[in-house]
């Protein structure tokens, strides 16, 4: 299922009073999936991707571990201006995967310069294309 795997540190700094890894780190971790997985789209220095909608559902708790994260991220959906994205946030360290959540984004190609949504090109729609997957399976709700 996933386009691409981006291995992400967990900082003991993550942790909270509860002795788990904060429900908010779980976006920074999709985040920098999203940064590195996005590198690939070559865009010019008046455009970029802006984050729409992020939704997220938490399924085993997170505790600190020293191996990190590991982050699938792959395309859902690719519309004329916009793209959504799927994610899993995953441990392997146990011998086994374990998901610990999944989430999805909907991004939206930006013109910085014009202040405004631009459509997707082609080099663009080819390498988002190439990261395509399943929609996102929440338990409630959701997608």
């Amino acid at each position: 299922m996933p386009a691409v795997t981006v291995p992400v540190a967990v900082r003991w700094s993550d942790m909270d009073a509860y002795g788990h890894v904060n429900n908010t780190d779980f976006l920074r971790y999709t985040e920098q999936a999203r940064v590195e997985a996005l590198a690939v789209v070559k865009a010019g220095a008046d455009t970029g991707t802006l984050v729409v909608r992020h939704e997220i559902e938490y399924r085993v708790p997170l505790e600190y571990t020293a191996a990190g994260v590991l982050v699938d991220i792959w395309v859902t959906r690719l519309g004329g201006a916009g793209f959504d994205l799927g994610y899993e946030v995953a441990t392997t360290h146990t011998g086994e995967r374990v998901v610990h959540a999944v989430s999805a984004s909907t991004m939206v190609m930006y013109s910085f310069s014009r202040g405004a949504p631009r459509r997707i090109d082609e080099a663009e729609r080819a390498v988002l294309g190439s990261m395509a997957g399943p929609p996102v399976v929440f338990r409630r709700g959701g997608r």
